[in-house]
C-alpha cells in the first residue's frame, strides 16, 4: 500500500502513514520516495539531520525558514508543530503527533513553524529530511512553555524535562514580536462533525478560532478528516485523534442520521450513533477532556405504544426504528463511561448550512423549482434552529451542565404546518424575491409518505430542565430563526 498523507489542524502540515516489509532478518521500509509519496511532500531536499537523545528530553520550539520531514527511527517522541506564521489561516495553533519507531509516522513541519519534540523512552533518535541547510542566523527559537501557545507536552507528573541551556533561554514568541503581547490564545474544541449544520453552527458559537473541526467524506478546507465508523472498528484513530488535538471541549455532532438509511444499514447507525462516539469519549476522558454529544427525540415513540409528546428528559423512552435504538444505546454508553458528558436530545434540526441537506432547504429548492411536494401532516415536532442550539450548548457547557438535556423548538407543530410558516414567512422576508406558493405543498400521512422507517407521530421536547439552568436562554420561533437566517447568511445559499 502506497503511503498515505493526511492534513493536520495546522495549515500546510501533515501526517503520513507508511508500510514495512518485514522477514525472519528484520524490516525494510522506504523513509521517502518521490514517486510513492503524495506530492506535497516531493521537496527538493537539502540536508539529512540525525538526533538522538535521551528520555524525557525536550527540543524545541524550533523555527526554520525551510519545511522538515520527520521519522522516528528509535524509541519514541511526542512531535509538535506551533503555528509562527502570522499570514496563516492557523497562525497560534498547534498540534502534535506521538512517533514511534513501530507506528509506521511521519510529520511534516511547513516552513516558519516551530517544532519540538519531547522523548518518551530513552536512547530516542529522529531523522530529518530539511528543505534547506540549517544556519543559525536564520533560525529563531521560541520557548516550548511560551503560553501564547499552551502546548500540552505529554510531561508526566513530577518530571522535569532535559533542555538545552539554548532552549530554555530563548524567548517567548511576543518578546521577538510585541504586537503579541496582549493576544489570548486559542481555544482547543473539538467539533466532530464541523461541517454539518450542528457542527458548523459550533463552530460560530464558540469562535472559530478556537475550534478545530472534522470531517469525513468531502475534504473541507481548514479542517480534518475523521470518520466515526472507522474509529468505532479502530479505537487507536480515536486515541490518535486526541493527542492530536488535545481539547478541553470535544463537541460530537456528527452521525448516522438518515432514518430510513440506518433501517437498511444497521451496523452503520450503530457504529456512528452509538460504538463510535463511545469510542472517541472514552479517548476524550482520558485526556480530560470535556465531552458533549447529541442524541435525538426519536428515542421516544410519539404516542405510538406510550404517552404522547412533547417529551421530558425522565419520560420512558421507546424508540420505534433503528436509529432512534442507535441513539438510545449511544445515550446509555456514553454516560456510562463518562458520567461528567453533556448528552443532548434534539429534533428537526434547521438552519444554515453548506451542503444543504436540511427540511428547509428542500423545500425551498422544490417550491423554487415549482415542483409539488409531499409533507406529513402527521408527525409533531418541536423544530429547532441550530444557531440556537449551538448557543444553547456553549451555555451549558460554560455552567459546567453535565448528563441530559432537552434543546429544541418553542413551537409545537406538525411537518405540514411547519412547512407553511416557512413559506408565509420567506415570502413575507423576501417581497422582492419569486414567490413561494404554499399550493405546492401536500399534506399526506406518514404511512403514506414512503418511508422506509417507522416513525414517532406525536413528539417534540420539553424545555423546563434547560430554562431551569439557563433562565437566560431562549429559542427562536420558526420566523425569528429564518429572519436571522436571511439576515446573517452563511453556507449554501437557499434554493440551490
Amino acid at each position: 500500500m502506497p503511503p498515505i498523507t493526511k492534513d493536520l489542524p495546522v495549515s500546510g502540515a501533515s501526517v503520513t502513514s507508511f508500510d514495512r516489509f518485514g522477514d525472519s532478518r528484520g524490516y525494510f521500509n522506504e523513509l521517502y520516495n518521490a514517486e510513492k509519496y503524495d506530492e506535497s511532500l516531493n521537496q527538493s531536499w537539502k540536508q539529512v539531520s540525525f538526533s538522538s537523545s535521551q528520555k524525557h528530553a525536550l527540543r524545541g520550539l524550533h523555527c526554520s525558514p525551510y519545511g522538515k520531514f520527520i521519522t522516528c527511527v528509535r524509541g519514541a517522541f511526542y512531535d509538535v508543530i506551533a503555528d509562527f506564521r502570522e499570514d496563516s489561516p492557523t497562525f497560534g495553533r498547534w498540534c502534535g503527533v506521538l512517533l514511534t519507531e513501530n507506528n509506521k509516522k511521519q510529520v511534516y513541519v511547513p516552513a516558519r513553524c516551530g517544532h519540538g519534540f519531547f522523548t518518551i523512552e530513552d536512547d530516542t533518535c529522529a531523522l530529518y529530511l530539511q528543505e534547506g541547510c540549517f544556519n543559525p542566523a536564520n533560525e529563531a527559537d521560541t520557548h516550548p512553555f511560551d503560553p501564547l501557545f499552551n502546548v500540552a507536552w505529554p510531561v508526566p507528573e513530577g518530571v522535569t524535562p532535559v533542555m538545552s541551556p539554548k532552549d530554555t533561554a530563548a524567548p517567548p514568541l511576543s518578546v521577538r514580536r510585541p504586537h503579541l503581547c496582549t493576544r489570548t490564545p486559542r481555544g482547543r474544541i473539538l467539533i466532530i462533525g464541523a461541517s454539518g449544520q450542528v457542527g458548523g453552527a459550533l463552530m460560530d458559537a464558540f469562535g472559530p478560532q478556537n475550534c478545530i473541526g472534522t470531517y469525513c467524506g468531502t475534504k473541507v478546507e481548514g479542517m480534518i478528516q475523521f470518520d466515526l465508523a472507522q474509529c468505532a472498528m479502530q479505537p487507536q484513530l480515536a486515541d490518535d485523534l486526541i493527542t492530536t488535538v488535545y481539547p478541553t471541549l470535544v463537541c460530537i455532532c456528527a452521525g448516522f442520521t438518515w432514518v430510513d438509511g440506518c433501517e437498511r444499514d444497521a451496523p452503520k447507525a450503530n457504529a456512528m450513533n452509538n460504538s463510535g462516539p463511545v469510542t472517541l469519549a472514552k479517548a476524550a476522558k482520558a485526556h480530560g477532556a470535556r465531552v458533549v454529544w447529541y442524541s435525538t427525540d426519536y428515542v421516544f415513540d410519539g404516542g405510538v405504544k406510550g404517552a404522547a409528546g412533547p417529551y421530558g428528559e425522565e419520560d420512558a423512552v421507546s424508540p420505534l426504528n433503528v436509529y432512534g435504538s442507535s441513539k438510545l444505546k449511544g445515550e446509555e454508553e456514553m454516560l456510562k463511561v463518562d458520567d461528567s458528558a453533556l448528552v443532548i436530545r434534539t429534533n428537526v434540526v434547521f438552519g444554515p448550512e453548506g451542503v444543504g441537506k436540511n427540511f428547509v432547504y428542500q423545500l425551498v429548492r422544490k417550491l423554487r423549482a415549482n415542483e409539488p411536494m409531499n409533507v406529513p401532516n402527521d408527525q409533531v415536532n418541536t423544530p429547532t434552529y441550530n444557531r440556537d442550539l449551538a448557543e444553547a450548548t456553549r451555555l451549558l457547557v460554560e455552567k459546567g451542565a453535565r448528563g441530559l438535556f432537552n434543546i429544541g423548538g418553542s413551537e409545537v407543530l406538525d411537518r405540514l404546518a411547519f412547512a407553511k410558516v416557512i413559506v408565509e414567512a420567506i415570502n413575507k422576508l423576501e417581497p422582492a424575491g419569486a414567490k413561494l406558493d404554499a399550493a405546492l405543498l401536500n399534506g399526506v400521512t406518514t404511512s403514506n409518505a414512503g418511508q422506509a422507517a417507522l416513525r414517532p407521530l406525536a413528539s417534540g421536547l420539553k424545555l423546563d430542565k434547560l430554562k431551569a439552568v439557563l433562565p437566560e436562554w431562549k429559542p427562536s420561533t420558526i420566523h425569528e430563526a429564518l429572519e436571522n437566517w436571511l439576515k446573517q447568511p452563511i453556507g449554501k445559499p437557499l434554493g440551490e
